[in-house]
């Protein structure tokens, strides 16, 4: 848990009160630091602030947006990729609460099992708390295992299972983290740009996806966007020597 912790961020607005509006993952590819996050959470780029030093400091990253655009809407968008290319102040800054994971544990040009279980680790908005008298804000990450769903769901989503990932969420029944059991799970508003990891043990984690969305239509399943979409983007964009998508072409 605590290797997920140190590459796991949140971001707050600034208006009225402290709320959190998205999560994000730190990550460094070849010289470039990243944060990846979901291109709906970047529309609100001028409001975040990321808390740094034990949450005692309001810290505003800067560097680079890369986003896909919107066509029709953000909910109809099947990628919805958000990265933040970090300038060396807020590398530096940023360095000082967390850690950026590195590019060998991204794991691309995946073959999704439904026998294989799927972590998520993000940060809903009704699992925090600001604190006014004693000037704090408490916040605890939702980790909780998801299985893939079967490729013929994907089409009634809108979703392609070479670009996305489609899982279970069973709100009457997931992992409390903190009680080791199974109850009532939280409205997951906040988590958009959480990462979708593969555990091999507690330390040893692999991105295979950022969660991007809960669809209305189905409040029973979560949709992340494939890492392949992160390091296509950033080998086409920078020219980086990265391994190459399998599962399609980026123009």
């Amino acid at each position: 848990m605590e290797a997920l912790k140190r590459h796991s961020i949140y971001f707050i607005n600034d208006l009225n009160g402290y709320k959190i509006i998205g999560s994000g993952i730190l990550v460094r590819i070849k010289n470039l630091y990243l944060i990846l996050t979901a291109a709906h959470v970047l529309d609100k780029f001028d409001e975040l602030f990321v808390l740094i030093e034990n949450g005692s400091y309001k810290f505003k990253p800067g560097g680079q947006l890369i986003s896909n655009e919107i066509v029709t809407s953000r909910e109809e968008d099947g990628i919805d990729i958000g990265i933040i290319k970090l300038d060396e102040e807020s590398k530096a800054e940023l360095e000082k609460s967390y850690s950026f994971l590195d590019e060998k544990h991204i794991l691309i040009n995946q073959e999704i099992s439904k026998d294989q279980d799927y972590f998520i680790y993000g940060f809903p908005s009704s699992m925090s708390k600001e604190k006014y008298k004693l000037n704090e804000f408490h916040v605890r990450p939702f980790f909780n295992l998801a299985n893939p769903v079967d490729k013929s769901e994907y089409e009634s989503l809108d979703r392609k299972h070479y670009l996305n990932i489609i899982l279970t969420y069973d709100k009457q029944s997931t992992l409390n983290a903190k009680t080791k059991s199974l109850s009532n799970g939280p409205e997951l508003y906040g988590i958009s740009g959480c990462g979708l990891w593969n555990l091999y043990d507690y330390e040893d984690v692999k991105l295979i996806a950022i969660m991007t969305d809960w669809p209305i239509k189905n409040r029973k399943r979560i949709i992340g966007t494939r890492a392949d979409i992160v390091t296509e983007t950033l080998r086409k964009l920078f020219n980086l020597n990265l391994e190459e998508s399998k599962l399609f072409g980026l123009k």
